[in-house]
């Protein structure tokens, strides 16, 4: 069912009537959040057009258009907090007026928690669609500072040896990391939109919230780009304690052979059981071949420890 906020110093939520909704037009800015069915058949819409816009059912990313009397975006927010799927919706801003099309409580959950939180004393629909960005950047950090402890516990894994399911979680970090920097990229993008005011819509005051806005986006970018950054640094670790394990098992096998090799040579020289080796019919040549390979073998390991080998 449809809602209907009025915005004064403090959202008000309206009665969801016809009646309310042209009382709201006519006389005070207002919000409205509408179902896509109830978008439909709603007359404000129509009257301006925008139910001849031809947009896909889906929606795949945030982006903001300039249309002849109004601006139209979509958002998509990735998964966060206690969201653990993502939520898209529509928007339409007019000069009285937003509209959100959302199928889903997501968009009344963000206006709700302005309504309870936020008190202006120059209310206007650019300083409500500032506080609704911001709304939705809100826990970001928070999210960043998450996947950041999620590294830096794999970091002291891999240090300690432990490398069960790396890769898994490290590409399931670095996933979560590309999705937020499209979407501070997205974001930074509306807003720019938003600060160009081909409509006049927003006042000055409105557009330097804007700005702001851009900018806690940007730092945010730039945090995942670092935390992008951390998790190459950790695969690097990973990879370099690969070859460390690797170099471990070459030099053991190195070294074995390295012992075994002069007891090759014995084996292969008195296989060849020539009639004129006295050894073979000697009554301690068998005792003698393995003295010789006990002390060679005792002279290999004694060498390889000095060498630090062992």
């Amino acid at each position: 069912m449809s809602k209907i906020f009025g915005i004064h110093s403090r959202l008000t939520e309206l009665p969801a009537f016809p009646e309310a909704s042209a009382s709201a037009q006519n006389n005070t800015p207002a919000i409205e959040i509408l179902t896509p069915a109830e978008a439909a058949s709603n007359a404000y819409l129509q009257e301006h057009g925008f139910m001849n816009l031809k947009y896909p059912q889906e929606i795949h990313f945030c982006k903001a258009e300039v249309h002849m009397d109004f601006l139209y975006g979509t958002f998509v927010i990735p998964p966060k907090g206690k969201n653990t799927h993502e939520a898209s919706f529509r928007y339409a801003i007019f000069k009285d007026r937003i509209i959100f099309i959302d199928d889903g409580d997501y968009v009344l959950r963000i206006v709700e928690k302005i309504r309870d939180s936020i008190t202006r004393p120059n209310p206007g629909i650019g300083f409500f669609f500032a506080d609704f960005l911001d709304a939705l950047i809100s826990e970001d950090l928070l999210c960043l500072t998450d996947i950041e402890n999620q590294i830096a516990h794999l970091e002291d894994e891999v240090l300690s040896g432990t490398l069960d399911n790396f890769n898994h979680k490290i590409m399931s970090c670095r996933r979560k990391i590309l999705i937020y920097s499209h979407y501070y990229l997205q974001l930074s993008d509306i807003s720019n939109v938003l600060q160009q005011n081909d409509h006049g819509f927003f006042n000055r005051s409105e557009l330097n919230a804007f700005r702001l806005f851009s900018e806690r986006v940007g730092r945010l970018h730039e945090e995942a780009l670092m935390l992008r950054e951390y998790s190459t640094q950790i695969r690097e670790v990973y990879q370099s304690q690969i070859d460390i394990r690797q170099n471990k098992i070459m030099k053991i096998l190195t070294v074995v052979t390295t012992i075994f090799l002069p007891l090759t040579l014995i084996a292969g020289w008195y296989g060849m059981n020539f009639k004129y080796m006295p050894e073979l019919n000697w009554k301690y040549g068998y005792l003698t071949v393995f003295l010789l390979s006990l002390a060679i073998v005792i002279l290999c390991i004694r060498l390889c420890r000095k060498k630090h080998f062992l």
